[in-house]
């Protein structure tokens, strides 16, 4: 009997689980809400970059600094460092590392590690076939290890340092600055292996 009554609770929660999948009334509605939802973002995206095709002429990266209109990032120093060394003790292969300040220019929420990121990627030419786009390595300075995604206040500079994995050790790499993730390019610039 109590098999029957189990069999017969199973049958039941099946038949109600499977009539709230196919309740079409809704699922009309949250389409045509996500579709309203994305003609809202396209107008927004539309009418920022309006708003920021002047501001698109002042975005810069030459001489290692960077000047986009929410943040600055001076390049102060680049190195590589071998295997074993200081700044590069767990990793088998040379890396360059970079060290640099982040000035945050607005009152959005900006760090020093994310705006690199944002901004920066490495390439090392050394492929015939295809782009050779560096790997992030461990923080070479482990002075930042605490401070790195900190905050930074409006009209605040905070240092910070980054390092990418060498494919070679005697291509030069290329920082590639772009407005963003994904963003237009706003400059390039070459740093030797020394």
């Amino acid at each position: 009997m109590k098999k029957i009554v189990g069999l017969g609770l199973i049958l039941i929660s099946s038949i109600t689980l499977g009539a709230c999948g196919n309740d079409d009334s809704n699922s009309g509605t949250s389409k045509e809400a996500a579709t309203n939802t994305s003609t809202i973002v396209t107008l927004e995206s539309s009418s920022s970059t309006a708003e920021s095709s002047s501001s698109e002429q002042t975005t810069t990266f030459k001489d290692g600094v960077a000047s986009l209109v929410d943040i600055d990032i001076k390049i102060t120093k680049h190195a590589v460092i071998q295997p074993g060394q200081p700044g590069n003790e767990y990793g088998d292969q040379p890396v360059i590392a970079f060290w640099y300040d982040t000035t945050n220019k607005t009152g959005k929420d900006i760090d020093s590690t994310t705006a690199w990121m944002a901004v920066f990627s490495a390439i090392q030419d050394n492929d015939p076939n295809m782009e050779n786009k560096l790997q992030v390595a461990s923080l070479p300075d482990e002075q930042y290890l605490n401070t790195q995604t900190n905050k930074i206040k409006q009209g605040g500079t905070v240092s910070n340092a980054v390092a990418y994995t060498l494919t070679d050790t005697t291509t030069p790499v290329t920082l590639v600055a772009t407005q963003g993730i994904a963003g237009d390019e706003i400059g390039k610039q070459d740093y030797a292996i020394k």
